[in-house]
């Protein structure tokens, strides 16, 4: 079935004042954004071709209609990270029994097909706003439809059901016929923001102010005993920290939303303070939603404190940067 929700009959209920609806939402997971969680894609402001994220910045693809709050990796999903309504409201209907995969090739699109969003559930709230939730885990939902729930309240659990190609839960925010982006309070297809203060948001100013806003952000970064697949950290998220007996010392980074030329760079010294990694890697041909790369040196590692660091460079400039002491035994 198109899993989505009837709309024509709220039109009349809300006043889309510049779109924006009269309801503050909450995240839709159960996380703190930028460290167990993150913003990875917005909706699509941009109508017709190109994209544009709310913000004038790339963190978006086209026709996306809404927000992806990523968890890591499905190890993460496997603890259980609950999905939780975003406002008061009540439940209007959902779907569960799709499997958590991550979809990577045709065939995998192909028998997703007419259930993109996975497992869901869409809500109607006091305003007549309605927000749906997709990509939750298989047999984690544990609302009915009728059933009344507060902001907070857990509906299911954050999973790869549907068309996910990460774990996540993607949320659409509705008021009428009209998709609204919870970012700005814009209709989506009626542009980008490049001032945050010509922003309505329906989140909180906290959530708002907590967003990169056309920056990177850092999804993982550390000292790592060999080099680092990126397939692999999607499905068994970072790798742990380098040990006496590994055959490498790595610096590595793993960052979401780079753009055409970024270039990152890192470093590395020893138990004795010696520079071991000095690294900036070659402009980027293209955006990249999510991007891992490493730098480092064969041999086993010594025991002992070992200062890294990892900045993302973009014109020049330093716009992102994590510094840390790991310790080797």
């Amino acid at each position: 079935m198109k899993f989505r929700t009837i709309g024509s009959a709220l039109a009349g209920l809300v006043c889309l004042a510049g779109s924006a609806a009269a309801i503050e939402l909450r995240l839709p997971a159960q996380c703190t954004l930028g460290t167990d969680c993150f913003l990875q894609q917005s909706p699509d402001m941009k109508a017709g071709p190109g994209t544009t994220d709310p913000f004038c910045g790339i963190a978006t693809y086209e026709g996306h209609d809404g927000i992806d709050l990523r968890i890591l990796s499905m190890k993460d999903v496997a603890r259980g990270v609950p999905v939780v309504a975003a406002a008061d409201g009540e439940v209007l209907r959902g779907r569960d029994g799709v499997v958590d995969r991550l979809v990577q090739t045709d065939a995998d699109r192909q028998a997703v097909a007419d259930k993109e969003c996975g497992n869901g559930v869409i809500m109607r709230h006091q305003d007549g706003t309605e927000t749906q939730y997709c990509h939750l885990k298989q047999g984690s939902i544990v609302v009915r439809p009728g059933q009344k729930l507060k902001a907070g309240d857990k509906i299911g659990e954050v999973g790869a059901s549907g068309l996910a190609q990460f774990p996540h839960v993607h949320m659409t925010v509705r008021v009428g016929n009209d998709e609204i982006d919870p970012l700005t309070g814009r209709k989506i297809g009626d542009g980008c923001v490049a001032d945050p203060a010509d922003a309505r948001p329906l989140f909180s100013k906290a959530i708002i102010d907590d967003l990169p806003r056309d920056k990177p952000d850092i999804l993982g970064f550390g000292l790592a005993g060999s080099v680092v697949d990126y397939d692999k950290l999607a499905i068994d998220g970072p790798p742990a920290d380098a040990s006496s007996g590994d055959q490498a010392t790595v610096v590595w980074g793993w960052i979401a939303n780079l753009k055409a030329g970024d270039r990152l760079h890192f470093t590395m010294a020893g138990p004795n303070g010696q520079p071991m990694v000095d690294t900036t890697t070659e402009p980027l041909d293209r955006n990249k939603a999510v991007y891992s790369a490493y730098s480092g040196k064969r041999g086993s590692p010594m025991p002992g404190s070992y200062a890294i660091s990892l900045e993302v460079i973009r014109d020049g400039n330093v716009l992102v940067d994590r510094k840390t002491t790991v310790s080797v035994k």
